[in-house]
Parts: structure tokens; sequence; C-alpha cells
């Protein structure tokens, strides 16, 4: 469709701003008046869909019609609960807008309601530019903003096009490196998959699943594995007891220590420590 029709007919209303909550937030609207676009720039938030609760995440775009109800929730760990997390983060950019050139884009193109992207700096310089320029314009509509909220649905347009497996191959991708992390910041300390999958707002059986998918093994198996490495590397290089080394490993009891290494690695913490002590003896 056309993206230049004429300004003063184009667009009723059209509000571009950003909001960033810290706390717990619920804002729920039976039936939108305006077009509401949503997205997700950081953190995390749950939107009703149908009768039940999805997670959005960085890159994630809600798009809605007038007539849609909106049930927007954040900070929630089970938002149909409302059991709020120890940390709230959440920070997005939101469109309210209405008029004709906008009920024919919206005709034409069918977005779905929610939909997964990797976030373009392109789309975001765009969206900033809008909302600084209604700043400086004290919130009037000129012809940069509307052209500017043509060039962006433009935009929109060609995110909506790129396949769904894409965007959640990137997404999942994101979220299974996320969780490494955790656990590599965490190797010493005691967690559990519920902690890790806690970490990235997922339940413990989608984390698993992700996690498995993007690594090859579980999420306790990878944290075995690097604990045993680090093991391995304070054996080789550290002056303390192994009883030391397995407590400062994230290992709960020396036992369960020296029966994992061995099934690991066919050596118990002794043997090894020993072999590596003649191997630097002989070099």
């Amino acid at each position: 469709m056309s993206l230049s029709p004429p300004l003063h007919t184009a667009f009723s209303r059209l509000y571009a701003g950003y909001a960033r909550h810290r706390k717990p937030m619920h804002m729920a609207i039976p039936t939108l008046k305006h077009y509401l676009i949503r997205l997700q720039i950081e953190g995390s938030a749950h939107i009703a869909v149908g009768d039940q609760y999805a997670s959005m995440s960085p890159g994630h775009l809600l798009m809605l019609h007038p007539g849609q109800s909106y049930d927007l929730r954040i900070g929630y760990k089970d938002p149909a609960k409302l059991e709020p997390l120890s940390k709230v983060h959440s920070f997005d950019y939101y469109f309210i807008i209405n008029g004709p050139w906008l009920d024919a884009w919206w005709d034409e193109h069918q977005p779905a309601s929610l939909s997964a992207h990797a976030l373009d700096d392109r789309m975001l310089t765009l969206w900033r530019e809008i909302m600084q320029e209604q700043r400086l314009q004290e919130m009037h509509m000129n012809d940069i903003v509307m052209h500017l909220t043509f060039a962006l649905f433009q935009m929109f347009d060609r995110k909506l096009k790129q396949t769904s497996i894409e965007n959640i191959d990137i997404r999942t991708t994101r979220i299974a490196h996320e969780m490494k992390q955790y656990i590599d910041r965490n190797l010493i300390e005691s967690f559990t998959v519920n902690d890790v999958a806690e970490s990235v707002e997922l339940s413990a059986s989608r984390a698993a699943h992700i996690f498995k998918a993007e690594f090859q093994q579980s999420i306790m198996d990878y944290a075995i594995d690097a604990r045993i490495a680090l093991a391995c590397e304070r054996i080789q290089h550290e002056y303390m007891s192994l009883e030391q080394i397995a407590e400062l490993c994230g290992f709960q009891s020396y036992t369960y220590f020296h029966r994992t290494f061995k099934n690991r690695l066919g050596l118990s913490p002794r043997q090894f420590r020993d072999q590596r002590q003649l191997q630097g003896e002989i070099q």
C-alpha cells in the first residue's frame, strides 16, 4: 500500500511513548478505543492472549486493534496468581494510534497480536525520533512525525514477513546462553533447575527443554561438568586439600565430589592430583 497519503487525513490520533517499570504493575482495559502497539525493549512482562498469559521478552511486538482487550502484567512469576518477582525490570516503547491510514494498513496486513523479533537498531532509532519530535512539538502531529511513522510501519511490515521459526530460534538461543551464564556465575553456590529457570523467568520444564536443545545436555549435567573442570584446575594449580576444593567448587560433600569426579574422569581426585604431579616432575 502507499506510504504517502494526505498527511492531514492519515491519523486522527498518534502518541508515541515509553515506560519503565521497577515495581509489579497490572493494567487491564476491557475494550481498546485505539490501536495499541508495544515493543518489549528490556526485561519481561506477561500479556493475556486468549485464556492464557504469554511471556514477553526483548523483541516481542504486541499489536492490538480497537475492540480488543488489553491485560498487561509486569513483575509476576505467575501472572494469573499475581505472585510478585523479587526483582522487577521492564522497559518498552509503545504507540497509541488511530486513523484511516492505519485502518487500511491493518486490513491489508492482519498482524498477529504477538510476534517475536530480534531488536532492530533502525526501528528503535525511528521510534525514538518520533518520540523526540513529539516532545519538541508539545505532542502535536507534524509532517516529520507523520513521515517517520509511515517509515516505521514499513519496517513493521518487513518484520512481520519474517518466519516465526527464525524469530523463535533467535529468542531461545539467547535464553539458553543466559541460563549458561547464570550457571557459570554461580558454580560455587548451591542452585536448582528452578533457580536457573527463574533467572530467565520460565517454568522449569520449559527452561530445561530449551537448554538441552541448545547444548545437548541437561542443566545439571552442564553444571556438574563445569564444576569438575573448575576442580581439575584447582587441583593442578592450588595447594588446598581435596575437601576444600570440593567445597569451593560447589559440591555439597566430599563423598559426592569423589564419586562424581571418578565417574566422569575415570580417576579419583587424589589419583588425578598424583598423576599431574608426576607429569610435572618428569617435565
